[in-house]
């Protein structure tokens, strides 16, 4: 998922506000990153980790709400099915089962 935002600010330059879920960390199960930044300078950000999918929806939405209150605008968004990082249970467990027999074997 990725979401930019854009708004033009008082001295003309453009402000870039982006949330985005591609990068996993290794200390959560779900992952948020906010980048920001104004017309071409650095960008900043942000990275908010999660144990629950719900967890992370809901600060999305807190973000979300934020940047249109402030006056930001959608720029591009783009969404997955499921997020990058979701690896189902089933298929754990099946390779954890694969790697104990392997070891035992």
């Amino acid at each position: 998922m990725i979401l930019t935002f854009f708004r033009p600010s008082d001295d003309g330059a453009i402000r870039y506000y982006t949330i985005h879920d591609r990068q996993p960390l290794l200390t959560a199960k779900f992952a948020l990153t906010v980048a920001w930044r104004t017309g071409d300078g650095r960008e900043r950000e942000k990275i908010y980790g999660f144990d629950t999918l719900a967890a992370m929806d809901k600060k999305i939405r807190e973000l979300f709400g934020r940047r249109v209150r402030a006056g930001y605008k959608l720029l591009y968004s783009f969404m997955r099915e499921k997020p990058a990082n979701i690896v189902p249970d089933s298929l754990l467990a099946a390779q954890r089962e694969q790697a104990t027999q392997a070891g035992s074997g």
